[in-house]
């Protein structure tokens, strides 16, 4: 069980202070600081892989890699790595509230570059016995990685069906070849990692002084196209050409009548259970090296999953198939004894799939915006209701700010519709506020009150911000993830606010 606490929702890329997208640097160990005064007990972050297609850190070339955008500049300084003028090149891009993904890759990119011929040219050793050392103990995932990444760069994709044929079927010669030929490029891509790794590791290590907990989030499926399925393509169900037979989506329902194609590549669930499942367990230990706790998205995947034909155009055609999360779970239970994971059991849950969080002691999600609509499955999001035993959000990264959630429904009131009309009186009598301008605070209160031992409030929220200030809208292609905070939003007036609510409801960390 967790103990009685709060948090604040908020990705690395949405920090204020480093270049075109926030990182590792400063401004991380200012908000660390800022949760800590505000009596905050956890950091919420969405997944730190390498981002995908349209930014999303959700869609990446690798499982267990971290993001190199994240790596902080102004560390590289710190380290010596870099000289002072690198920063003073460096454009100022706090005053916007919009990442630019593209121009930070580009720029980072050049320093990291730098900073590796920094240490091939002065070789300095206690470095270079670092590096040593987590190439050695990351080898299981880092070769396999570096070496992907190094293809896509010399084949200009990272579609590995498209690469040479012995190439994308790993023969052993073709890889030690490549391996050869790409020494520098795969060199530095581990450096990269390094880096990275250093600098996460520096940032836990000061949260965990200052009392705040991190916690991290595995997303159910994975990209074709990434690193995980080129080098494990016996663990997916995949034809003789390495496409997928099957994807991933969802069954049509009352706001999809084609349902979701999601187009992700399926587990083969046998051959993972035939392995122990060993590349689950890594990937699941992986993530839970790096943060306190880690929330498993989609886990209805781990009891059932919609397997869509490849060749169909909708997830019509889909039907369920069983997983094997239980001897999965089992395993990890092996290892671990308790696991400090978070099942996000939202969506379209059967029982099935309660039993199978209950049985390992998972708490589930709570999401006070979906407490008051006419469903069935509404009346167990309202805070009075919530089991102690739960993970509790306003909103998460895929919902709208709960201001943008309250001026929607406000709209849709407008127009006659009689669904709206009722949700929206329950928003009233529930929130006791029918303005606008308070309906996100009255949430965050509402939600500190209940009897959820864990609640988590996205920064937006705190700061009472509207749609336009959303992370992600699902379904959507532009826009998304590029949400950031600005210099000189979070000030004493916050804190204070947020500490004395925390006090109130029993869940400060820091007294």
């Amino acid at each position: 069980m967790l103990p009685r606490r709060s948090g604040i929702l908020l990705h690395i890329t949405s920090l204020p202070g480093g270049p075109f997208s926030g990182d590792l640097g400063r401004s991380a160990y200012d908000f660390a600081d800022f949760l800590a005064e505000s009596g905050q007990a956890w950091w919420q972050t969405l997944p730190l892989n390498p981002i995908g297609a349209w930014s999303s850190p959700y869609s990446s070339m690798s499982s267990f890699a971290g993001e190199p955008l994240l790596i902080s500049p102004e560390l590289l300084v710190e380290e010596g790595l870099l000289g002072k003028q690198a920063l003073k090149e460096i454009p100022t891009t706090s005053s916007t509230w919009r990442s630019s993904f593209a121009s930070s890759k580009r720029l980072r990119a050049k320093l990291v570059r730098d900073a590796y011929r920094s240490i091939l040219d002065q070789r300095p050793k206690s470095m270079l016995r670092s590096f040593a050392s987590f190439k050695a103990r990351e080898k299981d995932w880092l070769d396999d990685y570096c070496l992907f990444g190094a293809l896509s760069s010399h084949f200009k994709t990272r579609d590995w069906t498209r690469w040479p044929k012995d190439v994308a079927k790993r023969a052993s010669a073709s890889l030690r070849s490549a391996r050869s030929e790409l020494a520098h490029p795969i060199d530095f891509l581990a450096f990269q990692q390094f880096e990275f790794d250093r600098q996460w590791r520096a940032l836990r290590t000061y949260c965990r002084k200052q009392g705040i907990g991190m916690i991290g989030d595995i997303p159910m499926f994975v990209a074709h196209d990434s690193c995980d399925v080129w080098a494990h393509q016996r663990a997916f169900l995949l034809n003789a050409k390495g496409l997928p037979k099957f994807v991933a989506g969802a069954p049509p329902d009352a706001f999809n009548a084609d349902g979701q194609r999601w187009g992700n590549p399926l587990y083969d669930w046998p051959h993972h259970q035939r392995s122990g499942f060993a590349w689950w367990t890594r990937r699941i230990q992986r993530q839970l090296d790096l943060f306190d706790v880690v929330r498993l998205d989609h886990f209805i995947g781990f009891s059932r999953y919609w397997r869509i034909s490849s060749r169909a155009k909708t997830a019509k055609s889909g039907r369920w198939m069983p997983a094997r999360g239980r001897q999965l779970f089992d395993a990890l239970v092996r290892m671990h004894g308790e696991l400090p994971l978070i099942a996000e059991d939202l969506g379209a849950v059967t029982q099935e799939v309660w039993d199978l969080r209950d049985r390992y002691g998972l708490p589930g999600m709570k999401v006070l915006q979906f407490g008051f609509g006419n469903g069935v499955g509404s009346r167990v999001h309202r805070p009075h209701d919530y089991p102690r035993h739960t993970v509790a959000f306003t909103g998460t990264h895929d919902n709208d700010t709960t201001r943008g959630w309250y001026k929607a429904l406000k709209r849709r009131a407008r127009s006659k519709d009689r669904n709206a009309k009722t949700e929206l009186r329950r928003v009233h009598a529930y929130l006791g506020t029918d303005q606008e301008a308070e309906v996100a605070l009255a949430a965050i209160r509402t939600l500190s009150a209940s009897p959820a031992d864990t609640v988590i409030f996205p920064l937006q929220d705190v700061l009472n911000l509207d749609g336009k200030h959303r992370m992600n809208a699902p379904g959507t292609t532009g826009g998304n993830w590029a949400w950031r905070l600005k210099d000189g939003q979070l000030d004493a007036n916050v804190s204070t606010r947020l500490r004395d609510l925390a006090e109130a409801t029993d869940r400060c960390a820091h007294r």
